[in-house]
């Protein structure tokens, strides 16, 4: 359930603002690109302005700025042969269908709405990547080729990318060279990864503009951070109609180029602005350039100041140090504490997607840029991940993540988990032996097992409580007016947490063409709350024999906050119960991690003293577990 709620409010927000507003940062920004200083102190860049309905804009429009100081420009409207254009094209097996079909059109009207002399190929990728038509090609063999495009096969969207830049010619620091990638889903199928892309695209001057066709398995992260590292934009469409929209402007700004030099006074990293100002229209544009520094004039050789002794002929010797007296205590700590970050590495890495694009947005503010440890985790993932697939684990696994609400492929958990018992092992063989170290993976193990099992109740508990109020959402909106679909949205947008989500997801599914109570008996058993059934029930009887549905669910609404009312009151007399129920079972705990960490000695006869002492813990350990059970039955009441 992978950013569900996030897609459904994204695609209600398209139908409203997408079509107006697609790029509506385009039109109030200047983009520079194409940055040249193979002549500096000459600086040579182009921007990309919004086109005006008469023409080029003049020279006196625009203003350069180098850290706020003003510098004379020289500008020229670019012509058609200083730009190359490539579109990349996804038409894997999930572009089947209208999305493909929209694809096609969308693209057609791009390289219509290009200048004859800008040169245009098209290249299309799945698990290869192949070239329909390369930059000599005609207009008419490009439109043949995109009509020719069929889908199937895996997304390999970073290999197709260095694909695509190898296709252009040798760089000649004139002609400004773009690929417009278009996919709708995350890469699974790359050799290689992001960072290889991107360090591609920098190397050869070529700037990425990608559009995504937003689907539950787009990967927004990985897209952004090749169009930012490049200068590109990044637009998104749920249809058809906001593609060729987001298309058909791509194609009048990338032709709305002006190429810009000037004189630089500057070197090191410097802000370059260039500010727009012409007939009512005024935008800004900036970005950081590192400029080199001016070479040093070695004409003479600098004067020594009398009062400054010549430079020594040999080093002084430095005495070695002494040791630093650092005992076994410390290096335990220290490696511990190595292992603990190596696991808070990892842990970032396989974070969810809307935390991973949070951390990358602050990598960038920070200038942070990632490595390959990105990669090793990806593909660790990924050998994990086929791994549970071929011993016939990963459905069960995926269903036990999504009904714990955790956002990772079970790929990244197993990965996660194996990380974590490694570390565990590792800290426990240091501080007393591989016993030790065994006994910490195993607790490690265990408390994972509970985390996901504790994260399962505590979020079907929460569905549960508010499926009285969300009966109440849903019967107000069919009253309303509202068809059940309608109200089923309405409870996605309004509800709280894990309802909005689940009822989210809903939607999504029933959009997709799945059959409504199929949809609904899925998320039952995702939410594994016997109230929902009875709804699930309701509804069915509805949509077969009619009736005010609204009604119906206001009467398992009344009965559900009454069952909810009496399962409240039960768990607040069963309080005190339960409280002494986990005190009595972390006082041996407790008082045996106090007893080990004052006088380990006293409790060394236990584990040293031969088949009596372990006997005696085997048979406490018993004993507790049938005080567990004991209790929880006690404490613990199900109607």
């Amino acid at each position: 359930m992978r950013r569900t709620l996030a897609i459904t409010t994204w695609a209600l927000l398209a139908v409203l603002v997408l079509p107006l507003s697609a790029l509506a940062d385009e039109a109030t920004t200047v983009r520079i690109d194409s940055v040249d200083l193979d002549d500096h102190p000459e600086v040579r860049f182009s921007v990309n302005v919004p086109a005006h309905p008469d023409g080029p804009r003049p020279d006196s429009a625009f203003t350069v700025t180098e850290d706020g100081v003003e510098r004379p420009t020289e500008v020229r409207y670019a012509e058609g042969a200083d730009l190359q254009v490539l579109l990349l094209i996804d038409t894997t097996g999930s572009m089947t269908g209208a999305p493909l079909e929209g694809a096609k059109a969308a693209a057609t009207t791009f390289v219509e709405r290009l200048p004859d002399d800008v040169g245009v190929a098209v290249l299309n990728y799945d698990t290869e990547t192949t070239v329909v038509t390369d930059l000599d090609a005609d207009r008419d063999d490009h439109l043949a080729g995109i009509d020719d495009l069929e889908p199937g096969g895996y997304t390999a969207m970073y290999d197709a990318v260095g694909s695509a830049v190898e296709l252009f010619p040798e760089a000649d620091g004139q002609t400004s060279r773009v690929i417009v990638l278009l996919t709708d889903g995350e890469d699974n199928a790359s050799e290689s990864t992001v960072d290889d892309a991107i360090e591609l695209l920098l190397a050869n001057v070529v700037t990425l503009h990608s559009v995504e066709y937003l689907t539950a398995f787009t990967d927004e992260a990985a897209i952004r951070e090749m169009a930012d590292a490049t200068g590109g934009t990044v637009n998104e469409a749920d249809d058809a109609q906001a593609l060729t929209q987001i298309y058909e402007d791509l194609a009048a700004n990338l032709v709305s180029r002006y190429i810009i030099r000037y004189p630089s006074e500057a070197s090191g990293p410097v802000e370059l602005t260039v500010t727009v100002d012409h007939d009512g229209f005024q935008a800004t544009g900036s970005t950081i350039v590192r400029l080199p520094a001016p070479p040093p004039d070695v004409s003479a050789p600098p004067e020594q100041d009398a009062g400054i002794a010549p430079p020594l002929t040999q080093p002084p010797t430095i005495p070695p140090a002494e040791a630093s007296g650092l005992g076994r205590a410390g290096l335990i700590v220290g490696a511990a504490l190595w292992f603990v970050a190596f696991a808070l590495v990892l842990l970032v890495l396989l974070a969810p997607r809307r935390a991973r694009a949070q951390l990358s947005a602050v990598g960038e503010r920070l200038g942070v840029r990632k490595g390959r440890l990105s990669g090793i985790a990806d593909r660790a993932s990924l050998i994990a991940e086929q791994g549970l697939e071929r011993r016939g684990r990963r459905g069960g696994l995926n269903a036990a993540l999504e009904r714990a609400g955790i956002e990772l492929r079970p790929g990244e958990f197993v990965v996660l988990v194996v990380s974590a018992a490694i570390t565990a092992f590792a800290v426990g063989m240091l501080l007393h032996g591989p016993i030790a170290g065994l006994l910490l993976t195993v607790v490690t193990l265990i408390l994972v097992r509970l985390l996901v099992s504790f994260r399962t109740d505590r979020r079907q508990r929460r569905f549960a409580d508010q499926l009285g109020e969300t009966l109440q959402l849903m019967s107000g909106s069919l009253r309303a007016g509202y068809s059940m679909m309608q109200a089923v949205d309405a409870v996605a947008r309004e509800a709280d947490s894990p309802a909005a989500e689940e009822f989210g997801r809903l939607v999504v599914e029933t959009r997709l063409g799945r059959d409504l109570s199929d949809a609904m008996h899925a998320m039952a058993g995702r939410v594994q709350c016997e109230d929902f059934d009875w709804v699930i029930q309701a509804i069915e009887i509805h949509r077969e024999v009619g009736g005010d549905l609204a009604e119906v669910l206001d009467t398992v609404a009344e009965t559900i906050r009454e069952r909810n009312q009496i399962r409240r009151q039960v768990q607040a007399l069963s309080a005190e119960g339960r409280l002494s129920a986990y005190v009595l079972l972390a006082l041996p705990f407790g008082v045996g991690t106090f007893i080990f960490l004052t006088n380990p000695t006293y409790l060394a006869e236990l584990t040293q003293g031969g088949l009596l002492g372990l006997g005696m813990l085997g048979i406490g350990a018993l004993l507790m577990t049938v005080g567990v059970i004991w209790m929880r039955k006690l404490v613990r009441l199900v109607f």
